[in-house]
């Protein structure tokens, strides 16, 4: 099962104008949420050593921006599941992530319900990923 909720962590790399509807969504969980309005943000989050269990990234990041965030979160330790939002979920691009070692794409607008189930899930995965030593 996750961690408790009081310490499930996410970085998401989010606007600042849906920071606010986000975190609104994500209050039920209790979760710690870090947010980052670029790449370069979530990289000085990363480079903090904080634990996150699940990272949320856009889909409409440069390629080097994406390139450069994904790298870094592959190369951690217990590197968190990768959920990435997008406002349209082609096969290339949920292909592509799953075959990237990210978890899964959430298509935008999404609901309450929808983002918690997502990120509860990730979370899930990320645990027994870690528990099993991958």
């Amino acid at each position: 099962m996750v961690t408790s909720s009081a310490h499930l962590h996410i970085l998401l790399v989010v606007p600042a104008e849906r920071r606010r509807e986000i975190a609104r969504q994500l209050l039920p969980l209790h979760a710690r949420l870090v947010f980052a309005n670029s790449s370069g943000q979530a990289e000085e989050a990363i480079d903090d050593d904080e634990l996150f269990q699940v990272a949320i990234l856009p889909a409409a990041l440069s390629d080097t921006a994406w390139w450069n965030l994904w790298g870094m979160l592959a190369l951690l330790t217990k590197r968190p599941a990768i959920l990435v939002y997008a406002r349209e979920a082609t096969f290339q691009l949920w292909s592509g992530v799953l075959e990237s070692g990210g978890y899964d794409v959430i298509v935008e607008p999404f609901s309450d319900v929808e983002i918690r189930n997502a990120v509860l899930q990730a979370a899930q995965n990320f645990e027994e990923r870690i528990a099993s030593g991958l």
